[in-house]
């Protein structure tokens, strides 16, 4: 399980600092796509705590360990019900 979210958190992490770069040298020459990789970016970097809690209540789950699991799945409800909520907000 360690490995797993050793390396979502790395992949996350690189492709969202990768991408937001990447936006940064495209606004640099004024292409009108730094916003829409900025925002790609941006979206792995606040995509991957959820990512990483999911993988973590599935080991918990594996490993025969509910009360953890719930744990998790708990504290990823709250955090997915934080995002909606601000999103909805942003949208209005």
């Amino acid at each position: 399980m360690r490995r797993t979210v050793a390396a979502i958190l790395h992949v996350g992490t690189a492709a969202g600092v990768g991408l937001c770069a990447a936006a940064t040298l495209l606004y640099a020459v004024g292409s009108p796509q730094a916003v829409k990789v900025a925002l790609l970016g941006v979206l792995a970097l606040f995509g991957t705590p959820p990512l990483r809690l999911a993988a973590v209540a599935r080991g918990f789950m594996a490993e025969r360990e509910p009360r953890l699991a719930l744990a998790a799945l708990a504290v990823l409800s709250v955090l997915v019900a934080i995002a909606a909520r601000a999103a909805y907000g942003y949208l209005l």
